[in-house]
């Protein structure tokens, strides 16, 4: 408690950013906070200041629930779900990687949904609140900017993203894609275009050279701690070979490569589809601090792709079996257009097409 009144005005000012400019609420409305024990401080910081703009807040204390590994078995609370069906917004304070609004609700499709920010629900990184100095303008930049790709994007050309280290892989965007989605429910610094490749339309070769789910994914291999050093980041890129979509072989450090087949093909069915292509737009360092610490993935300046086995391709990101690899400092095209290169944006290309000159 002390670091949260030792730091009051910026605890208000990121709270009411995070509230209001974000997730839109207003006055008179009805706020769901979902919390844990490692969470419940910034759900009460951000229960009174939602008070203080208005706002009718209730915080949901799911810790006896949920506490621990058992978040993934935690069967659906009618309570619970009525909350988040009855409020205006709701945020969840609980770790993403740990549980979700599709357990929540008891629809695994309203996992999905989140990410999208559909009916008002966001996952909130809550870690950190009494420390960040937001900065608004930055944060409505790359929210803006991952809505004119995904506009972009939805208008056809072929992507291609290359790495240092040998990535190099292509998807046309017109005919080779079911699906796209502004990943835009990840607050406060999370954001990314993600592209569901067609069966068949995904051809070429993942370097990993960033950090995997795999471990986590098999949950039969220890989990590493995501932080600096532990996030094998010091190994020899993983190969990956994938074409018409499908992974055809593997190669590089043991370890990485029995993780990968033993997940791959112990899955009914084999999760060894190219499942989702997702363009990180986000450039907040705080999102490497923050977020995904429990596999470190999702960096920025990443460019990560999902194999998995989704069935439903033109409807869900997230198949039964979903694995995200990242891969750093990509170069990204667009019919040869640079949208990403050594570090940047090139947000005059993307906003200008966009646009329609």
């Amino acid at each position: 408690m002390k670091v949260f009144r030792e730091n009051s005005a910026r605890i208000r000012r990121n709270a009411e950013f995070i509230l209001r400019d974000l997730g839109g609420c207003r006055p008179g409305e009805h706020l769901l906070l979902i919390a844990h024990d490692a969470s419940r401080e910034n759900a009460l910081a951000l229960a009174d200041v939602a008070r203080e703009l208005g706002l009718h807040p209730l915080v949901a204390d799911i810790d006896s629930y949920g506490r621990g590994q058992r978040y993934l078995a935690m069967p659906s609370l009618r309570p619970l779900r009525a909350a988040i069906l009855a409020s205006d917004a709701a945020f969840m304070l609980t770790d993403q990687m740990l549980t979700d609004f599709g357990l929540f609700l008891g629809d695994g499709d309203a996992m999905d949904a989140s990410l999208t920010g559909a009916g008002r629900r966001y996952t909130l990184e809550a870690r950190g609140l009494p420390e960040w100095d937001l900065r608004p303008e930055e944060i409505i930049h790359f929210r803006e900017r991952t809505s004119r790709l995904h506009d972009l994007l939805r208008r056809g050309g072929l992507l291609r993203v290359r790495t240092a280290r040998g990535t190099d892989f292509s998807c046309d965007m017109a005919s080779g894609t079911d699906g796209m989605y502004p990943v835009l429910g990840i607050l406060p610094f999370y954001a990314e275009v993600a592209v569901i490749p067609k069966l068949g339309c995904f051809n070429g070769v993942l370097m990993v050279d960033g950090a995997s789910q795999c471990a986590w994914a098999q949950r039969g291999f220890p989990i590493r701690p995501a932080v600096p050093g532990h996030q094998e980041l010091h190994l020899e890129p993983l190969r990956i070979d994938i074409k018409d979509g499908r992974v055809t072989g593997c190669s590089g450090p043991a370890a990485q490569v029995e993780r990968l087949e033993k997940w791959m093909y112990e899955s009914s069915p084999h999760a060894d589809l190219a499942d989702e292509i997702g363009l990180v737009t986000t450039t907040a360092r705080e999102n490497d601090q923050y977020g995904w610490l429990i596999d470190g993935t999702h960096q920025t300046h990443c460019v990560h792709v999902a194999l998995g086995n989704n069935t439903r391709r033109g409807e869900l990101i997230h198949a039964p079996e979903h694995c995200d690899f990242d891969m750093h400092d990509p170069e990204i095209t667009l019919d040869g257009r640079l949208l990403y290169a050594e570090g940047e944006f090139h947000d005059e290309v993307i906003f200008a097409r966009t646009r329609g000159r």
